[in-house]
């Protein structure tokens, strides 16, 4: 047997080894040496889970680079808006929030070898310049004109079939020529038995040492087990299994019972072939008189593999692969899916149109007028959309309305100064580096404040247990984001400056990356993550909001939009207003309050010229048909 161990402190629970006892894998080995020494370019495929990233490790420590970077980008993880300066790099200035000069993955991997993950996540546009990159070896920082050169071997790994993602338009087939020199194709590890016990006996080892655990073993039982079960999670889903059995074994014993804790896993008999988490063909489903529970060991262990690479927004991923999979099920008939699920037809319908596979009953016109709102997947434009209130109001009006999903508030910013968007909301940062860009966008409405919603937070256990401690540490915190104002106003408190931390300025999926490896010590953050990292993970609040920052919500708008179709704004305000929301009209109170982040911004130099808050604030041609709100909370 042959074990090749790849420690990772950064990720703990993920699959460190590779073992190659089965014939499938000693072939891939052989032919991974041979393709190692070759420095070419690498397509790494297979299943979640299969150890695609620690495949690809293998290539770089068997390379004649092996003692240069290895740096692994997941493209899943980065936002559209965001892909080109992380891959390639940006100038001071090159957009609104570039506040200094950022080299690109390339640039911090010259020498050594760069893993794009998800490399079919890549929007075109992120296709057409890495192509150029690695045609001509060199980079083009965003808002440079000077090319930096690069030697760097790129290893791609993806999940899905590239070939038919060309065949599709949705991925450039030059480019998926130029990865795709040296392929290595993982099979699953069901595929491939003969390495299931030999991985089983390795996590053994290595977390009974872990749990101070001697004489760790397997009983007969356990090994039948093992070698029946189907592994949809592949290498991960054993891990885990493993770990979780010597938590619950007797004596170090582990048994098919301790396995089987908290659920059964299927046996190869009764489970059937899984091509993605959770979302299994109907034509697949097991028959009516498999145990239940293994169809709920299933679910569990497609659950686990999913939640060992969190993914942004993954509990609607979830949820809308639960309605995909009830209504192909059902026969596509909406009525059997809702009692298969047990909620209301509606309820199916309008998630059914959210993920396009039924046409709303308000179809877009052509002709009509499109409005475009940026709107991130949580709070109240995220329940407005799934209502979709908005569709008869609009269409009242003769418009359509297309929602667009970003990441952030700066992304929303981008777009309405691009003129992308019309319409969108943002919290209180954005619109002030927006303002400072002479971007033409106007506030309509504001939320009340929620500094409560905002926090520094830190490790479980960790060391920092007041502001004071953050000097010399790094902090993560996102581009433009609300928690901008409150990180500064938080290290005054403390006596500190901007100068005295060292910031990570990091997409929101990529901080909550580095925060659970430990990258960074600290974590400016807000819900819903906040709430969320409370119970995902062990950290602790260090400081919020209360007394430092308000921690508002914008409604924006382009300028010319705005005094074009006041009655749009006031229909989109008013369906706020009916979903929950609390759009009020931006008084003097609400203007001082951001007139004071401005200027605290200018005196940083944040941004490079005063605003004046006020000048952005839209004056409506006609009074406001949206609910009037008191100023009290």
């Amino acid at each position: 047997m042959s074990v090749l161990q790849l420690a990772r402190t950064d990720s703990p629970s993920r699959a460190r080894a590779l073992v190659f006892e089965d014939a499938r894998s000693v072939a891939l080995l052989k032919r991974l040496e041979r393709i190692a020494a070759s420095g070419i370019a690498v397509l790494v495929t297979g299943e979640t889970g299969t150890g695609k990233e620690i495949v690809a490790r293998h290539v770089h420590l068997a390379s004649a680079r092996a003692d240069r970077p290895f740096v692994a980008v997941n493209c899943g993880a980065l936002s559209p808006a965001l892909m080109e300066s992380e891959l390639f790099g940006h100038e001071k200035g090159a957009f609104t929030g570039a506040l200094g000069a950022k080299p690109g993955w390339f640039e911090v991997a010259h020498g050594g070898t760069l893993f794009l993950d998800e490399v079919g996540d890549l929007p075109l546009g992120a296709q057409v310049k890495l192509l150029r990159v690695l045609q001509e070896r060199e980079v083009v920082r965003i808002g440079a004109r000077r090319p930096i050169p690069v030697d760097v071997r790129v290893i791609a790994a993806t999940n899905v079939g590239l070939a038919s993602a060309v065949a599709e338009g949705r991925f450039r087939s030059d480019l998926y020529y130029r990865l795709d020199v040296g392929h290595l194709a993982i099979s699953p590890l069901r595929e491939r038995p003969g390495d299931i016990l030999p991985l089983a006996k390795h996590f053994l080892a290595v977390y009974a040492e872990q749990q101070g655990l001697t004489g760790a073993a397997f009983s007969p039982g356990a090994i039948r087990h093992l070698m029946a079960h189907l592994w949809p999670g592949n290498i991960r889903e054993l891990e885990n299994a493993i770990q979780r059995a010597l938590a619950v074994c007797t004596d170090a014993v582990v048994t098919e019972d301790d396995l089987r804790s908290p659920s059964a896993p299927p046996s190869r008999a009764a489970a059937y072939p899984v091509t993605s988490p959770i979302a299994h063909p109907a034509a697949h489903r097991p028959e009516a008189s498999a145990p239940a529970k293994d169809a709920q060991a299933a679910l569990e262990a497609a659950l686990l593999a999913w939640f060992e690479e969190p993914e942004p927004d993954l509990y609607r991923k979830i949820e809308d692969t639960v309605f995909r999979t009830a209504y192909a099920a059902s026969d596509r008939n909406q009525l059997a899916a809702a009692r298969l699920l047990g909620i209301s037809r509606n309820v199916v319908r309008a998630r059914l149109m959210q993920q396009g596979l039924l046409a709303p009953s308000v179809r877009s016109r052509p002709g009509a007028m499109r409005v475009r709102i940026g709107y991130q997947n949580f709070g109240v434009l995220a329940r407005l959309k799934s209502t979709r209130g908005l569709d008869p109001i609009f269409a009242a009006h003769d418009a359509n309305v297309e929602w667009i999903e970003c990441a952030t508030g700066m992304h929303v910013v981008d777009g309405l100064a691009a003129g992308a968007l019309d319409l969108g909301v943002v919290g209180e940062a954005p619109p002030v580096f927006a303002q400072a860009d002479r971007a033409p966008l106007v506030y309509l409405a504001s939320e009340p404040p929620a500094p409560e919603a905002e926090a520094i937070v830190v490790h479980e256990p960790s060391g920092i247990h007041s502001l004071t401690d953050l000097q010399g540490r790094t902090l993560a915190l996102s581009r433009g984001a609300n928690v901008v104002y409150f990180v500064v106003r938080a290290l005054e408190e403390a006596g500190l400056s901007i100068d005295d931390v060292e910031l990570r300025t990091l997409a929101p999926a990529d901080a909550h990356g580095a925060f659970a490896r430990k990258e960074v010590d600290a974590w400016a953050i807000w819900n819903p993550m906040l709430a969320s990292l409370r119970t995902s993970m062990p950290a602790r609040v260090l400081r919020d909001a209360r007394g430092l920052a308000p921690n508002r919500a914008f409604y924006m708008g382009r300028r010319d939009f705005a005094d074009a179709h006041p009655e749009i704004v006031d229909a989109f305000l008013g369906q706020v207003a009916e979903v929950g929301g609390d759009a009020r009209t931006i008084d003097a109170e609400v203007m001082a309050s951001q007139q004071h982040i401005a200027d605290t911004f200018h005196r940083l130099k944040f941004i490079p010229r005063p605003v004046r808050v006020r000048e952005a604030v839209w004056m409506r041609p006609r009074p406001a048909a949206f609910p009037a709100r008191s100023a009290g909370r």
